[in-house]
């Protein structure tokens, strides 16, 4: 939301609270005893950077100036308590917002429009500031002139002028501060947008809940129960959390406002000053919020730690799969090391009944690759043969990096015959495939394949060596050559002269 848009909102919804408390809880020349007013303000001054915060202030003030005026008449009273309206919500936000950076630092972090997280009490050592602050400090700051001006210009009591600023201000400010923040930053909309749809319905309902219990304390019973609204509300703070305990209040303040002002309800039957209903609601209101707050923040505390802990635990799980990953992986090729390559040929070749055949690769020529055009080369060689041999292979395949340019593939579920097959692929595909140098000349590469079956029985060990002797027996016959390796008892007599070892 632009700056220029959020003073538009701010100065409108300032303007109709200030403007409807002194309509309902003023005669004109006393101060109000409900001013909502200012925590517009003071919300869209904690949810932006200080720069920004001219024309919210401007909007406010004008806002609270222009209610004055229409609701008591024009003259310096509006302009000197829009003064103090303006004092009393800087005053706030200063002293607010380094705590608010400092538990968003250490948390969640800080943009540069205002805390991070989704809420304003962040902690329960905000949640304890916030209560001094603006329940407190700014109200009586900006009591002393707000007293005075009622005592100048209206012949009021400058003590009980005092003390009503100081209550409405304090409690208008404590009660409507945390919603509006909320409100504001549009928390509610993404908030409500992140939950699937069970979840929903149970923010809703427990609404409805509080909504009942409230029109039951306020319209049906005929003994005070307010204190029932207490076991609500912080289900609330237990399922949905702050935002939802905001609401709930939001939602009782609503419905108590309209029975008291229609003369229902339990405040009604403590007194009939509408001065006094409307303190005492206020501070009811402020009880409610205050005992649920710190309760929503403690436990939004311990889920952060929990969430934390969980970021931490599931980053170290990823940290030990890529340890484990780099120790199982060539550096240069990125296939498996020796070792893990041996794990893997292990786990494969334990089912006795299932087909498995290996290939042992060999680069033919590769000293001389080295030696004519340096070691890096070399290495683009032997990543250039990996690259050729997985689009090859199949993903059940695996490839080892056992030495130099010494490579083994697992066939799993591949006889001899077929492993033969893809060994005379393999070869084809490189020679299709020559390497460019630097200079784009292309540098063709061959290589050798020796193909050995595995037998029920046979050990790891014994399987390698039998496709290195099928290696070496293709070397033998001219290189750029495959090669199978026959078990003695089938190995048939003309095998030297048809190329196999």
């Amino acid at each position: 939301m632009t700056d220029g848009r959020t003073a538009c909102i701010v100065g409108l919804l300032s303007f109709m609270l200030a403007a409807g408390t002194i309509h309902l809880t003023s005669d004109g020349r006393d101060i109000a005893t409900v001013w909502p007013a200012n925590a517009v303000v003071l919300a869209a001054l904690l949810d932006r950077r200080a720069g920004a915060w001219t024309g919210l202030l401007g909007a406010g003030y004008f806002a609270g100036v222009a209610a004055n005026a229409v609701t008591r008449g024009f003259g310096a009273g509006p302009l000197l308590y829009g003064a103090c309206n303006l004092l009393e919500v800087s005053i706030a936000a200063s002293l607010l917002r380094p705590a608010l950076k400092g538990a968003g630092s250490s948390s969640q972090g800080l943009s540069d429009q205002g805390p991070a997280g989704d809420d304003l009490l962040v902690t329960p050592a905000v949640v304890g500031r916030f209560i001094v602050v603006c329940g407190l400090v700014a109200p009586v700051l900006s009591g002393l002139g707000g007293a005075a001006t009622a005592r100048l210009l209206f012949g009021q009591d400058l003590a009980a002028a005092f003390g009503t600023w100081v209550l409405s201000d304090g409690l208008g400010l404590l009660i409507f501060t945390p919603f509006f923040f909320a409100l504001l930053r549009g928390d509610y909309g993404r908030c409500f947008a992140r939950k699937d749809w069970r979840q929903r319905a149970e923010a809703v309902g427990l609404q409805v809940l509080v909504a009942a219990a409230a029109y039951g304390a306020f319209f049906v019973a005929v003994r005070p129960l307010l204190f029932a609204l207490f076991g609500p509300v912080m289900l609330v703070t237990f399922r949905v959390g702050r935002l939802g305990t905001k609401a709930a209040v939001m939602v009782i303040a609503v419905i108590g406002t309209i029975a008291t002002l229609r003369g229902h309800g339990p405040i009604v039957t403590i007194t009939p000053d509408p001065h006094e209903q409307a303190a005492l609601f206020q501070g009811f209101l402020a009880i409610l919020l205050l005992t649920c707050l710190p309760v929503a923040a403690a436990l939004a505390a311990r889920g952060a730690s929990f969430d934390s802990l969980s970021q931490s635990a599931e980053a170290l799980r990823a940290r030990g799969a890529e340890l484990a990953r780099i120790a199982a992986t060539d550096g240069l090729t990125g296939v498996l090391n020796r070792a893990a390559f041996r794990e893997a040929a292990l786990a494969t070749i334990q089912d006795p009944r299932a087909a498995v055949s290996l290939i042992a690769i060999d680069l033919d020529l590769f000293k001389q690759v080295n030696d004519r055009h340096g070691h890096r080369v070399g290495d683009r060689a032997l990543v250039h043969l990996v690259a050729v041999l997985r689009t090859v292979l199949r993903a059940p395949d695996a490839i080892g990096r056992v030495g130099g340019d010494e490579f083994l593939v697992l066939l799993p579920g591949t006889d001899p015959d077929r492993a033969e097959v893809v060994a005379a692929r393999l070869r084809e595909a490189l020679r299709r495939a020559p390497l460019a140098l630097d200079d784009g000349t292309p540098l063709l590469l061959s290589m050798s394949c020796g193909v050995a079956g595995h037998r029920p029985g046979m050990a790891f060990e014994d399987l390698v060596h039998a496709a290195d002797m099928a290696l070496y027996g293709a070397k033998r016959a001219g290189r750029d050559a495959r090669a199978r390796h026959e078990h003695p008892a089938r190995r048939p007599r003309r095998a030297a002269l048809s190329g196999r070892a």
